[in-house]
């Protein structure tokens, strides 16, 4: 939920709107029955929901492309990268798949922009 509600708390919501949308009961019933209020009831239900709108929205085919900066190259016996922090990767460049490695685990580590 956002970053200050209790987890604990979230997942218990979860699994009580779950509990409801098997009940068949209408939203009154089930707040008596669970003893909670139906305003309460309705703000979790849009809070849960809102919250699998945008996990869904993030799903991996619309995470936004990663941000790398540009690269130098520096030989043509090798590709080398370099990192904004100052370390250096250096693959030899008949090593295509290490390159094809390199490029993929950086890209799968990167965060989005």
């Amino acid at each position: 939920m956002s970053r200050h509600s209790d987890p604990r708390k979230a997942a218990a919501w979860e699994r009580r709107i779950a509990r409801f949308s098997d009940s068949g009961l209408t939203v009154a019933r089930f707040c008596v029955r669970e003893g909670v209020s139906i305003a309460t009831f309705h703000y979790w239900q849009r809070k849960i929901r809102d919250v699998s709108a945008k996990e869904a929205a993030w799903s991996t085919s619309a995470l936004p492309r990663a941000h790398f900066d540009p690269v130098e190259v520096v030989s043509r016996q090798a590709v080398t990268i370099r990192f904004a922090s100052g370390a250096v990767m250096e693959i030899p460049e008949d090593r295509e798949d290490l390159v094809k490695a390199a490029v993929r685990a950086l890209a799968s580590e990167a965060q989005p922009c």
